[in-house]
């Protein structure tokens, strides 16, 4: 019986990203075109796309809705990057395909190796997990030495994030009197590219009794200026934990600077998912440069 293509819109999507039931059909049909064994589903936590996972494999679904086009050729290219580069521990690229091939949207897949271990947001702050934040910072400082594939290299997004940011930061909950403030803040913000990840959050950083076992989700890479890559790391992936982070700079050899503040935050400002919402009532910050100190004080104290 031929498959149904996928209903994209919404609320459906949403409602059924994580819908084993749903999906659990579209998943084999990717397994059979590679001859790989099935084994039970499960739904890990629930992204912008179909994700699931077989055993010790992950089947990830791109559809045509969040840019899944270039979503799909932005991971699939930083996964082969990676198999060159062992220092950064990323899942392995087992197989790619379509699930359709007879016009309309063909529903790219990738099939990946399942990382070891567990999320970092399920761990206590241990050793583990700060021996895992200097793991984390040596290999961010390997990533941002690498050069960007051509499908990252060629989607500039920055310029776009800066022009559009005030009206984004609005919409995110910036008090009015923060957000006039932007342009000017943004005015000097670097014009160095390194690629980043762009999306280090807790969901994405992997730990075993090792320390890092392995990084995640590649299909947000982009190139940026490197503070762009401190926002989800500072804020999510080590928790706003100020001894993991100064783990996490002193293992990449990242100074901190007198600049250090309004350099990170002015990543959080063009930074292209909601960072502002985290970050508590922000009405009695006056200027953002009390803002950066408050959220980029040297966190050695």
């Amino acid at each position: 019986m031929a498959l149904a293509t996928p209903v994209t819109s919404q609320p459906h999507y949403g409602e059924h990203l994580g819908d084993v039931d749903y999906w659990s059909a579209y998943v084999h049909a990717a397994l059979d075109r590679h001859s790989l064994p099935h084994k039970p589903i499960e739904a890990p936590f629930v992204g912008s796309f179909p994700t699931f996972l077989a055993g010790d494999l992950v089947v990830k679904l791109f559809a045509d809705a969040f840019d899944g086009a270039s979503a799909y050729t932005t991971e699939k290219s930083m996964l082969e990057l990676l198999s060159t580069v062992p220092e950064i521990r990323a899942p392995e690229l087992i197989a790619t395909g379509d699930l359709f091939r007879d016009g309309g949207w063909r529903w790219p897949y990738l099939i990946i190796s399942r990382m070891p271990g567990t999320a970092i947001r399920e761990l206590p702050t241990d050793e583990t997990t700060r021996l895992a934040a200097g793991q984390l910072g040596a290999a961010t400082a390997r990533l941002h030495a690498l050069p960007a594939p051509e499908a990252v290299a060629v989607r500039d997004i920055l310029p776009g994030l800066r022009a559009e940011a005030v009206a984004r930061l609005r919409r995110n909950g910036l008090p009015e009197h923060l957000a006039e403030q932007v342009p000017e803040f943004l005015a000097d913000a670097p014009a160095e590219r390194v690629l980043v990840h762009a999306d280090l959050t807790a969901d994405h950083l992997f730990l075993d009794t090792a320390g890092l076992s392995g990084i995640i989700d590649w299909a947000d890479a982009i190139t940026a200026d490197p503070w762009y890559e401190l926002v989800a790391v500072r804020l999510d992936g080590l928790r706003s934990d100020a001894g993991l982070f100064v783990e996490f700079l002193d293992a990449y050899g990242w100074p901190y600077t007198v600049d250090f503040p309004i350099r990170a935050l002015q990543g959080v400002l063009e930074f292209q998912f909601n960072a502002i919402a985290g970050l508590g009532d922000l009405s009695r910050i006056a200027t953002l440069e009390e803002l950066a100190q408050r959220l980029f004080a040297d966190p050695r104290g």
